[in-house]
């Protein structure tokens, strides 16, 4: 039988404690007690960060099975190098990362928003950086 006390939430993604951080997901980002904490998903949602400060904190990297990711840009363009080649992604595209395709963020234009879905949730275990 259902929960019938099951809580459902809204997350203001105009708060400014809610950017460029692990939204969904589990601790330290996400206490336990959280109705956005979750061991089956992790979102973050990336606004307008510092592009020098951003570029310089990317590596390149590989998710193990059974991590997927996805990015969602919602304003702006990032530049995504996939293995050896170079994507740009526009408002309103989706790029899908199964595991062991290396990627990395390579450029951005400002303002930039957008979404990073992991699933299942990932941990330094699942994260391989390449260079």
């Amino acid at each position: 039988m259902r929960d019938k006390m099951v809580k459902v939430a809204v997350l203001d993604l105009n708060g400014s404690e809610n950017w460029n951080r692990w939204i969904v997901g589990t601790p330290p980002d996400v206490p336990k007690s959280s109705l956005f904490y979750s061991e089956q998903v992790q979102m973050a949602f990336v606004n307008n960060p510092e592009k020098e400060e951003f570029l310089k904190i990317q590596v390149e990297h590989y998710h193990t099975p059974p991590i997927e990711e996805f990015i969602l840009v919602l304003q702006g363009t990032l530049t995504v190098k996939v293995e050896d080649s170079i994507i740009l992604l526009k408002p309103m595209q989706l790029l899908a990362f199964p595991p062991y395709k290396r990627h990395t963020i390579a450029d951005c234009t400002s303002p930039l928003r957008y979404l990073l879905i992991r699933t299942p949730i990932s941990t330094e275990k699942t994260k391989v950086v390449t260079k």
